[in-house]
C-alpha cells in the first residue's frame, strides 16, 4: 500500500491592484496598481495506490486529488458597498448576478407582481420574463439585489482513479477524472447572428408551453435577463471514464514461431462516458459561449510488436 498526503498553506501579500473603491470615479485619476492585496490560499493532495495479486491474477488501483481553495483578506473596496457584494472574504473573481426566481408564465403572474424592475432596466414586463429575488427587501429590483457568488470557473477540488488487471495472458485499464467546485456562465451570442442551443430552444417559454422554470427566447442580449443572473450559471462538476484499455500477448512459445519476443493485440477508448450536471458544454470548457472544442470520444485498435 501506498500513500502519500501533502497540506499547503500560502498567504500572498503582494499582489498588484488598483484602488477600486477608496477612490472616487469623479476624481478622474487613473492609479498604479500597488501591493496591496492580500490573498491566502489553502489545501491538500493526496495519492493512494494498492497492489496484489491472487494466484495467476494480478491487480493494482490508486486514486489521488487535490482541494484547493483561495479567499481575498483584502481587497480596496467601496466603504458602503453591501456585505452581499463584497468581494472580501470569498474566492477570487467572483461575479455579481441578480438570483434567478422563476418565471412570469402569464398575465395573471404579472398582474400578481409587487417588485419595481425598473431599476434593472425594465419598462414593460412579457410573459415568459424572468423573475428576480429582491435581496434587500426594499420592493425594488435594482443593482443592489446582486449577490456575490462563492465560486467561479476555477474547481475546487479535481482528482482521479485508475484500476487495472492482469489475467495470464490478458490485460485491462480504466481510468477516471473528475473536478468539483467550479461553475461555467452560459452566454451564446443567439439570435440574428448566431444560433440558439438545443437546450435553449426546446425548454423555453411559449404561448403553448407556459413554462414557470425556462424564459422565452431573447435576440443575442436584448432583454435585461439575456445574462447577468444565476440562471445561466451551471455547475461543471463532472465524472469522466476517460481510458479504457484492453489487450491479449500471444503466448511466448507462438510469439518466438513467428519471429517476435512479443505480440500484443488491444483496443481502448478515449472519453468514452461523462457525467456532469450541465449537459450543454463539455464540463471542462472555460468559455462562456461555447467556442471550446470538445473532448473528442475516441476508439483505437492496433497491434504492437516487439521484435
Amino acid at each position: 500500500i501506498n500513500f502519500e498526503f501533502d497540506v499547503f498553506y500560502n498567504l500572498r501579500t503582494n499582489i498588484l491592484w488598483e484602488r477600486y473603491g477608496s477612490v472616487p470615479q469623479t476624481t478622474g485619476m487613473t492609479l498604479p496598481r500597488e501591493n496591496i492585496g492580500k490573498v491566502e490560499n489553502k489545501g491538500f493532495e493526496f495519492l493512494a495506490g494498492y497492489n496484489g495479486e491472487a494466484g495467476e491474477l494480478r491487480y493494482n488501483f490508486s486514486v489521488n486529488g487535490g482541494y484547493s481553495k483561495n479567499k481575498v483578506l483584502f481587497f480596496d473596496e467601496n466603504p458602503g458597498l453591501p456585505e452581499w457584494q463584497r468581494t472580501t472574504g470569498r474566492p477570487m473573481y467572483t461575479g455579481l448576478f441578480y438570483q434567478y426566481d422563476g418565471i412570469f408564465k402569464d398575465a395573471a403572474d404579472i398582474a400578481a407582481n409587487k417588485l419595481d424592475y425598473t431599476g434593472a432596466g425594465v419598462n414593460i414586463i412579457r410573459p415568459g420574463d424572468m423573475k428576480y429575488k429582491d435581496i434587500n427587501g426594499d420592493n425594488k429590483i435594482n443593482s443592489d439585489d446582486r449577490l456575490r457568488n462563492d465560486k467561479n470557473g476555477n474547481p475546487t477540488f479535481q482528482g482521479g482513479a485508475s484500476f487495472g488487471l492482469q489475467f495470464k495472458s490478458f490485460d485491462c485499464s480504466v481510468l477516471f477524472q473528475g473536478a468539483l467546485g467550479a461553475q461555467q456562465n452560459i452566454g451564446t451570442e443567439s439570435g440574428r447572428i448566431g444560433n440558439y442551443l438545443q437546450d435553449t430552444y426546446d425548454n423555453r417559454w411559449t404561448p403553448e408551453n407556459t413554462s414557470s422554470v425556462n424564459p422565452r427566447i431573447t435576440d443575442r442580449g436584448n432583454q435585461y435577463y439575456s445574462g447577468g443572473n444565476t440562471y445561466w450559471i451551471r455547475s461543471s462538476d463532472y465524472l469522466r471514464l476517460k481510458n479504457v484499455e484492453i489487450g491479449y500477448n500471444l503466448p511466448a512459445a507462438i510469439s518466438k514461431k513467428m519471429g517476435v519476443n512479443n505480440f500484443r493485440v488491444y483496443a481502448s477508448g478515449l472519453n468514452l462516458v461523462t457525467w456532469d450536471k450541465m449537459k450543454i458544454y463539455d464540463p471542462e470548457t472555460t468559455n462562456a459561449s461555447g467556442q471550446y472544442y470538445p473532448q473528442s470520444r475516441i476508439i483505437n485498435t492496433g497491434v504492437s510488436v516487439t521484435f
